[in-house]
């Protein structure tokens, strides 16, 4: 048997190996997946709370109030925030500093309003709140929104 045809027949067999080292590395970490993803499942058949897991809220943006605007508007991509929504305790994973936090219920009326103060991470929305209220960040003429339910 020439050198050639060995190495051929080693790197095979090398590679063989590794193959099935990965597919039973990947059977292992699924298997792992399906035990904590049962284990939820079951305790929430069981009626017992699941552990919180925080939504990331999708907003949407338009432009506020056009007819007075106090800058321009830019033509280059607006920064969306992003915010995550865990019953009241709304988090902001991008600055938010200096917009407008609104929750305007279904009748188009504020409930509640403020300015978010500088290097603020979260707010706690009042407890006494409930329902479905568009949420509104105002940030100079945009206005970032989306509809939750607290």
């Amino acid at each position: 048997m020439t050198i050639n045809k060995m190495t051929k027949k080693l790197f095979s067999l090398l590679g063989l190996v590794l193959s099935t080292s990965l597919i039973c590395s990947a059977q292992e970490s699924e298997e792992q997946v399906k035990l904590e993803l049962g284990s939820t499942e079951q305790a929430v058949l069981n009626g017992e709370p699941s552990q919180s897991i925080s939504d990331e809220l999708v907003l949407q943006v338009r432009i506020y109030n056009p007819t007075n605007p106090t800058r321009p508007i830019k033509r280059s991509p607006v920064s969306i925030p992003s915010l995550s929504l865990d019953d009241h305790m709304l988090s902001f994973n991008t600055s938010c500093d200096g917009c407008t936090l609104q929750l305007v219920n279904e009748d188009g009326e504020t409930d509640y309003s403020i300015i978010i103060p500088e290097n603020t991470s979260t707010i706690t929305l009042p407890l006494n709140l409930s329902g479905e209220y568009e949420l509104q960040l105002v940030r100079g003429n945009y206005c970032f929104y989306t509809y939750i339910e607290l």
